[in-house]
């Protein structure tokens, strides 16, 4: 019985191809080349080349619920990982995945230019500052044809929800 449940479970899988093992998975919307290379270019971009910061793509049980990103910086070894959400638990159209997880991005490394200063402000202040600087950078990156996503009725992402887990996530939904 046991072995008929993990048959049925590969089976309901849209990446495991049951009639052709030749068949590779299609592929994914974002790959973790793009997210490095968003990083790379955001990192020169903001002057973070000090750093040694590395991204990961991760499954939303790895971050906060309702975020859509997390940063953990050490200031003193001059190294950040940062955490952006997997495509698979996005519930948005595909078209829009690559951008918004490009903004997750830009939006962490605009809150580790800013993690000299103080932290005696509040949390909430903090990320109204670092949405609207990541949409001005986005914006002048795309020019006037860019949607900000602080304009009135632009479309938010939307997160497939599962069980929660712990971690400091800064990019909220």
């Amino acid at each position: 019985m046991l072995f008929l449940a993990c048959g049925v479970a590969r089976a309901a899988d849209p990446w495991v191809s049951q009639s052709d093992p030749a068949v590779s998975p299609p592929d994914p919307v974002v790959s973790q080349i793009d997210v490095d290379r968003w990083l790379h270019t955001w990192q020169s971009r903001l002057g973070l080349e000090e750093w040694r910061i590395a991204a990961r793509i991760v499954r939303q049980t790895d971050l906060n619920p309702d975020t859509l990103g997390n940063l953990k910086w050490n200031s003193a070894r001059r190294i950040a990982t940062i955490k952006v959400l997997d495509p698979r638990d996005y519930d948005m159209p595909a078209s829009q995945i690559p951008q918004d997880m490009e903004r997750t991005v830009v939006h962490e490394l605009v809150h580790l230019e800013l993690s000299v200063l103080p932290r005696e402000g509040s949390a909430t202040v903090e990320e109204r500052v670092v949405n609207r600087m990541t949409e001005a950078l986005l914006g002048l990156d795309r020019g006037e044809n860019y949607a900000a996503r602080l304009a009135a009725g632009s479309a938010q992402p939307k997160i497939k929800h599962a069980p929660s887990a712990t971690g400091s996530a800064s990019r909220a939904n």
